[in-house]
């Protein structure tokens, strides 16, 4: 790699992109410049878009058909895309690196961000399998220094691709307009609509294995209730499965079952002759009932004959309908302790309960809190690009999170409003009252003992901790192995070392 850019080369380059605008050829030209500076294993372009997600497009001087795609904040390119900051690793166990495809010989890997006027056209990743090369600062430097020295035709790029995509944009917006109006109606909450994309980040043990038991029973069609405290993501887990079904292009209907009365939860799921309730709307696709354990016990017993007969039978008709829904729960309650109290229907639960999942508290996931913050923060209109220092990582992970995710959502957003500078410290965030156990007092009963008793009662241990192994206990006792057994003979436990 060299130390310095030749301008010579860099006034070519910057010639050679300002000569097509075809976006291929841009990033398979830049790829190649970066091949010829760093002589690295390999070195890739992703393109971004506007959703947030990239597609690889580029490959040591290569185009790349059928390039990998990443959704929004997924993989190294979709981090560094959402945070328009370089990152580096050099460490193939780095869990950020866990979701991004890579040849198995690749040590470590850097990716830079191609930025345009606060837009980001696409990332730069550099990968290496030599294990002794380490990425750093001064390779993300020398990186930027190239692409500001073709800032020109970078610019060309930008202005090209909000070009190209402005028809495809509006033709979205009006289809959007067009699906708002349709969708329209009388009914009072709940209305059917199509869910393209969910995303949930977080990279925490407890997290994963929620989504890894959330992918499998996607493709099922049983019943699912998830638990969990308020604002630990339950609706957003049950509408992520229902994008993971086989369901997806079907509606997806939310009911908050405890933001109405009993008449109008009744009506609102299960509807009338002249206005389709809740389960009619969601036929062929997912109910969603959030808060299940609001529901009054004679609402709980018509859910409970639909479950079973599969028919329909609307508020002022006894007509059955034929419907196909699938149901996901959600509750913050212990449904098992309201069934004793006599308030929630036993054969209920079991029918709902097919699949339980478990959303973790954020005091849980203490690993994603820095993550989630920095996604909540960007995620302002008004403010990109803001970064919280360690210690203010720091305050916020010794925070209980009554609240969970929603709290810490809340305070991102109020964060990233009231403070103007990039940086965020743990001196811009509120008093958080930190979860700091007191230190448990020990009292050890006391015990008369002479030292010689003392020395005997832990050489013996030490010998038992060791499978009675004289010479690693002996190096551990700090002694030679004939002072052990002149000891163990004054205990009369072996017979004396002999000379």
């Amino acid at each position: 790699m060299k130390s310095a850019l030749d301008m010579d080369k860099v006034s070519t380059i910057s010639t050679q992109l300002l000569t097509n605008l075809d976006e291929t050829i841009f990033f398979t030209r830049l790829s190649s410049a970066i091949m010829e500076l760093f002589k690295e294993y390999k070195v890739q372009t992703f393109e971004a878009f506007n959703d947030g997600s990239t597609l690889l497009i580029a490959e040591n001087g290569k185009s790349i058909t059928d390039g990998t795609e990443y959704a929004k904040g997924q993989g190294l390119s979709g981090y560094v895309v959402r945070t328009k900051r370089a990152y580096y690793s050099n460490s193939k166990r780095d869990p950020l690196l866990a979701s991004t495809k890579r040849d198995e010989c690749v040590e470590s890997e850097l990716c830079v961000p191609i930025i345009s006027e606060g837009s980001i056209l696409g990332t730069i990743h550099i990968q290496t399998d030599n294990s002794e090369r380490k990425f750093s600062e001064e390779d993300v430097s020398i990186v930027l220094d190239l692409l500001n020295s073709l800032e020109q035709p970078i610019n060309n790029m930008r202005l090209y691709l909000i070009a190209k995509n402005l028809n495809k944009e509006l033709e979205k917006k009006i289809q959007e307009k067009e699906q708002e109006l349709l969708n329209r109606g009388p009914s009072i909450s709940g209305r059917g609509v199509k869910i393209e994309q969910i995303e949930m980040i977080g990279h925490s043990k407890a997290f994963v294995e929620v989504m890894n038991i959330a992918e499998k029973v996607a493709k099922e069609d049983f019943p699912i209730l998830i638990a969990g405290g308020s604002g630990t993501g339950k609706k957003l887990l049950a509408k992520k499965i229902h994008t993971l079904s086989d369901r997806k292009e079907r509606n997806c209907v939310l009911v908050h079952c405890n933001s109405i009365n009993e008449e109008q939860i009744e009506l609102e799921l299960f509807g009338t002759k002249d206005r389709p309730g809740a389960i009619q709307r969601a036929n062929g696709g997912t109910l969603i009932l959030d808060s299940i354990e609001e529901l009054s016990l004679q609402v709980q017993r018509k859910l409970l004959r639909f479950i079973i007969s599969g028919e329909l039978f609307c508020v002022d008709s006894n007509i059955p309908m034929a419907t196909n829904v699938r149901i996901i729960s959600a509750t913050k309650a212990n449904l098992k302790n309201l069934i004793e109290e006599g308030l929630f229907n036993e054969d209920l639960l079991y029918r709902l309960n097919i699949m339980n999942i478990q959303m973790p508290s954020l005091k849980e996931r203490k690993d994603d809190i820095k993550i989630l913050s920095e996604s909540f923060i960007n995620n302002s209109k008004t403010h990109e690009n803001k970064v919280l220092t360690s210690k203010a990582i720091e305050r916020l992970a010794n925070y209980n999170w009554p609240g969970n995710i929603h709290e810490l959502k809340n305070l991102m957003e109020r964060t990233a409003i009231l403070v103007s500078e990039q940086f965020i410290d743990e001196t811009h965030l509120p008093e958080l009252e930190s979860e700091v156990e007191a230190p448990v007092e020990v009292v050890e009963e006391f015990t008369e003992m002479t030292l010689h008793d003392l020395e005997k009662m832990h050489i013996c241990k030490t010998l038992d901790h060791l499978g009675g192994n004289k010479t690693r206990a002996a190096k551990c006792l700090g002694i030679t192995v004939k002072t052990l057994y002149n000891k163990l003979h004054s205990y009369g436990l072996v017979a004396p070392k002999a000379e």
